[in-house]
């Protein structure tokens, strides 16, 4: 079987990673997987390097032409640009949609267009279950495509050593100008993004008792893609008399990070499958996340050192843009700000304690990517043969 795997840039968020997971396990499963992205990239280039076949796009002539290059049995569609989307379909070939995320930004005439996508599918896959319920929403009661949820997965790193961790905790304080000591260091790895809640984050790590904040730190690390949240975050820091124990970084070694930290933080409005998150726990951190698509899931893993908070905008389901802007507006004010408050200080606690009660032994649990690809597999092998799931 072959799969077109069809995909945006590949370099922008977390559907590129999980393009390029699905891309170098997939033959192992019995799929042979082509990439086809629009433009070109750092990623596309590691790919090819490691033999995987990456065609690169930028309109309609080269859509089709590399569709038919591919000589796929079946397409999955991982939020590609519209003209690649339309490609697609004009193909005649049984597609698959990935869903990734819950698409607040979606207009009515965009909504009408993916309902007469998924109704031309032969199978749908979303992300997680609030991707699914999300989507399910706001498709009309004619849509019957069947949806697997299938959870993103990430690669499990090595047992970080007592070494390891010191190197990589001396990198960090070197970075932040600090001495991190004995510090629990709180890591977020995110775009600066209205998306990611940076500013009500820090507003809210900041509202936590002066003892715990004494001995704690917030390290954000990412590229902005919207200079006002950033700044809106940053003017929140330096307003505060505390705000020296919150670091914001840009684009960094996540590896090095994870090594450093103690906790993954991620307070988002919206995720379909945070990525980072997954990466943090498969590299055995805790986790405190707000309850967007895959949180449950993720702290559901390791229930024992992992905290899940309400999202500030409601329902994770039923997240809109107008809910979004309403949460924003409240960011040193936001509705989870007391759980998130509670949920730092316990986490704070067990980490200086050394309480690692629950800890996984088996390091699959938490990356999950086996069971991704497999069923990522089971499903385009489905399509492939018989149309449908």
């Amino acid at each position: 079987t072959t799969a077109v795997l069809a995909a945006d840039h590949l370099d922008v968020g977390g559907i590129g990673a999980v393009i390029e997971m699905l891309a170098l396990r997939l033959g192992a499963a019995g799929v042979r997987a082509v990439v086809v992205c629009d433009g070109d990239g750092d990623r596309a280039r590691q790919l090819r390097s490691q033999g995987i076949e990456v065609l690169s796009v930028d309109d309609p002539a080269s859509a089709v032409s590399a569709l038919q290059a591919a000589h796929a049995d079946v397409i999955q569609l991982h939020s590609a640009p519209a003209y690649l989307e339309q490609a697609a379909i004009d193909s005649g070939l049984p597609l698959v949609v990935a869903m990734h995320n819950t698409e607040i930004h979606f207009s009515r005439n965009r909504w009408r267009s993916f309902d007469a996508l998924m109704r031309r599918a032969a199978a749908g896959v979303a992300v997680s279950e609030i991707v699914r319920e999300f989507h399910a929403r706001h498709l009309s009661p004619e849509t019957a495509t069947p949806v697997t949820v299938i959870p993103n997965g990430a690669p499990t790193l090595p047992p970080t050593s007592s070494e390891e961790r010191a190197i990589a905790r001396r990198a960090l304080g070197a970075a932040i100008g600090v001495e991190l000591g004995d510090d629990v260091v709180f890591v977020c790895l995110a775009r600066y993004d209205a998306q990611k809640n940076v500013a009500g984050t820090v507003a809210s790590f900041l509202a936590a008792p002066s003892q715990v904040i004494s001995q704690a730190r917030l390290v954000f690390a990412g590229t902005p893609s919207d200079w006002a949240e950033l700044r809106r975050a940053d003017g929140i820091r330096r307003a505060h008399a505390h705000g020296d124990r919150v670091h914001l970084l840009g684009n960094s070694d996540a590896v090095g990070l994870l090594r450093a930290a103690d906790v993954f933080v991620l307070n988002s409005f919206f995720e379909g499958w945070p990525v980072a998150a997954t990466e943090a726990a498969a590299a055995g951190l805790p986790l405190l996340l707000s309850d967007v698509g895959g949180a449950a899931e993720l702290v559901g893993r390791d229930p024992d050192r992992s905290v899940l908070i309400p999202n500030a905008t409601g329902l994770g389901a039923e997240v809109t843009d107008a809910r979004v802007r309403i949460a924003r507006r409240a960011s040193t004010r936001q509705t989870n700000k007391t759980a998130l408050v509670d949920g730092l200080s316990t986490l704070a606690l067990r980490a200086q304690s050394g309480d690692t009660t629950g800890a996984l032994k088996d390091d699959s649990e938490r990356s999950g990517i086996t069971e991704m690809v497999a069923a990522h597999a089971e499903v385009l092998r489905g399509v492939a043969l018989n149309g449908v799931v």
